[in-house]
Parts: C-alpha cells; sequence; structure tokens
C-alpha cells in the first residue's frame, strides 16, 4: 500500500516539475488579445469570461449578419438556463496555428470556429425532446489566418438539471505543447486513478482475508475517489458506445457516497463512541436515496444528493461529538488516534483548498485536489487499523500466554493432587486391611497372639498418614519442608514393609516372604523407601493369585549401592506395556497409573535406579538400587 502512495505522489511530482508552466488569462468584452503573448514555451488558462446569450443557439452568420440579440449582463447566471451559446473573439498574431483542449460543456455541445462546426457532443437543442446527453474532451485545432483573428462558439444544451451549462477549463497553446500537455494530464489522470483503483483492490483483498469491514470501506472510499476524476471514468475507462444515461447516474452516486463513506469510516474508528442504530438508521436513508437515483428521472438526481448531502451534517455532528466524548473520557490520544485525526485533517485540507481553488462545483470532477488528500486520509487510515490489528494479535497472543501457562499450572496441580491421593490412600488401605482383620478376630472371639502387632501396624500408618497430612498443609502453605536423608536400617525397613504388606496381600490369597540378607544400611528417606515398597507390592499383589511375593535385600549390583527387589509369581506384563510402565497416567489395569512413576521418582531421587529384571508367565520382578551409608 505505501509503495502504491509513494509511487503515485512520486509520479505527479515528476510531472508537475517537467510540465508546461500554465499562464492565466482573462477575455475582456468577450475578446482575448494573445497578440503580445508567446504560447511556444507555456499554456494558456482562458478563465470563463466570454460573451454568453442565453436561450439561443447562435451560428457565425448569425453574429455577421447581426441577427442575434443582446448578450447577457454579468449579474446573469448560466445556471438560470437550459440553453445558450458562449462566444469568444481572440486576437492572435497572423497565419498562427493553434490548439485549444477542453471538456466538452454539459451535457450536449457544439463548437464553431470561424463558422465551420468543428465538434459536436451529444445534440444540442431548445427542447428535451430533441435534446440528447453526450460529455468528452475535446481537442480543436485554430488558425489564425491574415486578420489573426479567431472565433469560437460554443452552443450548449442541459435538460438533464437545472444548472445550467458551465464552461471548464480551457487551455491553448501551440499544437505541440498541446499535444505534450495533454499527455501530461492523461498521465496524473491515470497514474492517480489507477493508483486508487489497485488500492481498491488490496484492500478488497485485506478485507476477504482479514474478514475486517474497515479494509472493505476503505477500498469503497478508493473506487470513490478514482471515478470521480471524469477524465478516467468518462475518457478512459468507458468505451465510446456507453450509455450515458448510466454513467451520469454512476457519477452521481460516486459524488453522492463520497461523505458517506467518509463518515462510515469515522464511525468504523470510533465504533463504540456512538450508538450502532443511528448508523442503521442513516445507512437506510443512504440506501433509499440510492434507489432513487438509480430509477427517478435524471432532472432530480441532483437534488436527491445534496438533500443526501444535508442529511449527512447532523449525523456528522453526532459523530463529532461522541469523538470528542471519547477523548474527553479517554484522556489521552494514542497512536492509532494521532493517525485517524491526521487522515481526516489531510483529507479536509484537500477539500478546502480544491474548493478554494475552483470556486466552482462543476471543476471539481474534472481537476480536483482532493485526490492528494484523499491519498493522506487513505494511507493513515490503513495504518491505524495495521496498528490497532497488531495491538489486537498480541493482546490475543499474551491472552493465549496467560491460558496456556495457568492450563500447565492446572495440570500440574492435578497431577500433584493424583499423586498426594495415591500417598494417602497406601496407608489407609494398611490401616484398614489390618482393622479388618482385627474385627473378624474379634468377631469369632478368637484373637491371635497377632493382635497386638496389628494394632501397632495400624497405629504406625496412621501417624504415617497424620505426618503426609502436615507436610502437604505446610506444602499449601508456602512452607513446604525439605526432605531429610540419613541411616536407614535395612532390617528395620524390610520387617515395616512385611508388616504393612501382609494384609494388603491377603485378599488375593498371596503371602510375603522377606529375605532380608546381609547388606549395609542404606542412606536416603524411611517414608520415602517404605512408600516405593509398597507401590511394588500393591501392582504385584494385583496381578497375582495365591502366590508368593517375594523382597530381598542384597549387596549384589553396583558397588556402593544396596539392591532391592520385589518379585511375584503372577501373570507378568504385556510386552507392548513394559515400554511405558514408568510413564505418568500409564496404565494397563485401568488404574491412575501414578504409582510406577512415584517409585521412579522416588528412586531417582536417592540417586538410585530401578528397571524390571524380568516378567512372564512365571512372574514378574522390580529391583531397585539404594546407596549404601557411608561408614566413618
Amino acid at each position: 500500500m505505501l509503495v502504491v502512495i509513494i509511487s503515485v505522489l512520486l509520479l505527479q511530482g515528476i510531472f508537475d516539475r517537467q510540465g508546461l508552466p500554465v499562464r492565466k488569462v482573462s477575455p475582456r468584452d468577450g475578446v482575448l488579445d494573445l497578440r503580445d503573448i508567446e504560447v511556444s514555451d507555456c499554456v494558456v488558462n482562458i478563465e470563463n469570461s466570454w460573451d454568453f446569450y442565453p436561450a439561443a443557439l447562435y451560428t457565425s452568420g448569425d453574429f455577421a449578419s447581426k441577427a442575434a440579440g443582446e448578450k447577457a449582463g454579468a449579474e446573469v447566471s448560466t445556471s438560470d438556463f437550459s440553453y445558450g451559446t458562449h462566444r469568444l473573439r481572440i486576437l492572435a498574431q497572423p497565419n498562427r496555428y493553434y490548439t485549444i483542449c477542453s471538456f466538452s460543456l454539459d451535457y450536449a455541445s457544439r463548437v464553431f470556429v470561424n463558422g465551420s462546426e468543428a465538434a459536436a457532443f451529444g445534440n444540442v437543442a431548445d427542447n428535451g425532446a430533441e435534446f440528447e446527453p453526450r460529455v468528452g474532451y475535446m481537442t480543436i485545432p485554430l488558425f489564425s489566418g491574415e486578420s489573426g483573428e479567431i472565433e469560437i462558439i460554443y452552443q450548449y444544451a442541459n435538460f438533464v438539471h437545472r444548472e445550467g451549462g458551465y464552461i471548464p477549463p480551457t487551455y491553448l497553446s501551440t499544437p505541440q505543447n498541446m499535444e505534450r500537455f495533454k499527455g501530461d494530464n492523461d498521465l496524473v489522470s491515470l497514474s492517480l486513478s489507477g493508483g486508487l483503483m489497485l488500492l481498491a483492490l488490496y484492500f478488497l483483498l485485506n478485507a476477504a482475508v482479514r474478514r475486517k469491514a474497515d479494509f472493505l470501506l476503505l477500498a469503497f472510499f478508493c473506487l470513490l475517489i478514482a471515478l470521480r476524476d471524469q477524465n478516467f471514468f468518462n475518457i478512459h475507462l468507458l468505451g465510446p458506445e456507453a450509455s450515458w444515461y448510466a454513467a451520469y447516474r454512476v457519477l452521481i452516486l460516486v459524488v453522492m457516497l463520497m461523505p458517506v463513506s467518509v463518515l462510515l469510516l469515522l464511525k468504523r474508528a470510533y465504533a463504540r463512541a456512538t450508538r450502532q442504530w443511528l448508523m442503521y438508521a442513516y445507512l437506510g436513508m443512504v440506501i433509499v436515496a440510492a434507489l432513487l437515483i438509480c430509477l427517478l428521472p435524471t432532472q432530480v438526481l441532483v437534488t436527491v444528493s445534496t438533500a443526501v448531502y444535508y442529511l449527512s451534517i447532523p449525523y456528522l455532528c453526532y459523530l463529532v461529538f461522541g469523538v470528542i466524548r471519547h477523548y474527553i473520557r479517554q484522556g489521552r490520544l494514542v497512536a492509532a488516534d494521532i493517525l485517524v485525526l491526521s487522515g481526516f485533517v489531510m483529507l479536509l485540507a484537500g477539500l478546502l483548498y480544491e474548493a478554494l481553488w475552483t470556486g466552482r462545483s462543476a471543476e471539481v470532477t474534472h481537476y480536483g485536489f482532493a485526490v492528494y488528500g484523499a491519498l493522506g486520509f487513505i494511507f493513515c487510515n490503513a495504518a491505524a487499523i495495521s496498528l490497532q490489528m497488531q495491538q489486537r494479535e498480541t493482546a490475543l497472543i499474551e491472552s493465549r500466554s496467560r491460558n496456556e501457562m495457568l492450563e500447565r499450572m492446572n495440570r500440574m496441580n492435578m497431577d500433584f493432587l493424583h499423586k498426594v491421593a495415591h500417598e494417602l490412600k497406601t496407608p489407609l488401605t494398611v490401616i484398614s486391611g489390618y482393622a479388618q482383620l482385627t474385627g473378624m478376630q474379634l468377631a469369632a472371639h478368637r484373637l491371635s497372639d497377632e493382635a497386638p502387632e496389628n494394632l501397632k501396624t495400624i497405629q504406625q500408618e496412621s501417624q504415617r498418614l497424620a505426618d503426609m497430612v502436615s507436610r502437604l498443609m505446610e506444602y499449601s502453605y508456602g512452607h513446604k519442608s525439605e526432605l531429610s536423608f540419613g541411616r536407614v536400617l535395612v532390617s528395620e525397613l524390610l520387617e515395616n514393609v512385611a508388616a504393612i504388606a501382609a494384609p494388603m496381600c491377603v485378599k488375593n490369597g498371596n503371602r510375603v516372604k522377606i529375605d532380608d540378607g546381609s547388606c549395609g544400611d542404606v542412606h536416603g528417606n524411611f517414608e520415602m523407601l517404605l512408600q516405593i515398597f509398597v507401590n511394588l507390592v500393591v501392582n504385584a499383589s494385583k496381578s497375582t493369585r495365591n502366590g508368593t511375593i517375594t523382597i530381598s535385600a542384597s549387596d549384589g549390583g553396583r558397588e556402593g549401592f544396596v539392591l532391592f527387589r520385589v518379585q511375584d509369581t503372577g501373570c507378568g506384563i504385556a510386552p507392548q506395556d513394559l515400554p511405558h510402565i514408568f510413564e505418568e497416567g500409564f496404565s494397563g489395569s485401568g488404574s491412575s497409573g501414578l504409582g510406577l512413576t512415584i517409585c521412579r521418582e522416588a528412586v531417582e531421587a536417592h540417586g538410585g535406579d530401578i528397571r524390571v529384571e524380568r516378567t512372564g508367565p512365571e512372574g514378574t520382578a522390580f529391583a531397585f538400587t539404594v546407596p549404601k551409608e557411608e561408614t566413618e
């Protein structure tokens, strides 16, 4: 977008720098004296001070025979007459060739030069029935002859609306200069309007890809500014056989919709500053006016377009009020606001300069300056929209990052809760098993000698459960205690394991066998080591029926480590599950899948390793190592 705008402005600057100088001249009493002006190095712009004969269609013969009526005074306006005649006499150097260029008069015109018809657009008539409109750009050669006098007569007829026949800017110079002048003007028109059409396509594609109405409005505005140039629209865009009535309705629509597009862009830039229903009401009025322009006779189209202009003023005031209130509430201007306001200032400056330069609305559509302000307006609005989109995308990325972080924290919390639940479940299982065993003995009135030991185990597991809850509370309040590592007696550890494991295995008819061997003490945390054994025994008991679970300790394996084993005579681990058994959440039996993960983390925390030594139909053996306590 920026490349297109800069290219258009550079081309315009090049053409202006290389173009011929334009000199304004004013006829006096319908006579233009060029005898003291050398037109070989400039182009003469003839101001609209021709003799005017209202409600009459005169030829050179009428003026030669003095059959023409009196010319109108300076107070008479051509806008009040539907047809008439303009006459200009040029006093030039003898036997010189000239060329004049201009748009034809609105909306049918016929040109006579020294008594001969030189050009005709449409059909000039004194009534609407015979009148046929047509406009175009005319280039007419002139020859001063021996006398050096040239007579130019414009006949016009306009039954399209009540604006009469206004003479657009007329330029005169040598034929070579006029060809160069016309070429420069065509290049300017094509570069500006063609660049605007390219920008319209660019914004249209952005609207389709990004699904944003702001770009659609910018595309619409670019299209309107491009078609507003009649030199581009009538001469270069439309074919010679195009319907004039259709082209005229399009031109009226373009002129009417220009302020509408600007107001809609202002509304989109400050969407929350004003109410939506007023915009819908305004758009409804515009749609009705557009339909009327397509259906009503051409004589009332300008009235409809003008009415839309006047009805746009209250909505403009409402939008300006909303924007001012928005800035007061916001208390500051951000970068996007500065860009939007700068764009509107540029557009307003272009329109004001154009109005002051031309002085007449008819010239605006032929040689407008608002296009340059429109280019600045388009650039600033597009930059503001892109900046707002970038800010929204950045906020969205930050929001997604926060959501992902919260999701990760939530997963970590869930994992922590699962592990805590698994840890708490083990002592509860032991307590429940021994309580059930003792309860059955009491119900049968046959307490064994093991009853006191069972009650002692229940007490120990209750205390262990209480310690877990205490550590959990410390963790939740941010006072997580450090794990203490020290000497752990292997015989005492296995004795506790046997006491806890025996009732857990009764349910499936399994028995627990302890083989403490002869090994040194280990360096670790008693609670964590006990939890490793409990988790392995729970898994072994699940896969074993009426079998034996053997827990052993030995000095074999790595030097400086004690090797612990938990072996069962169960059905073994499925081959497809074996690579994943230590993964968090994986379970081949439908459990939580945390037991072996906790074992792995606890063993690694001691500096050891855990593995499956064997598995199959004869059973499974898990082995893990724990470092020995160093002797002094």
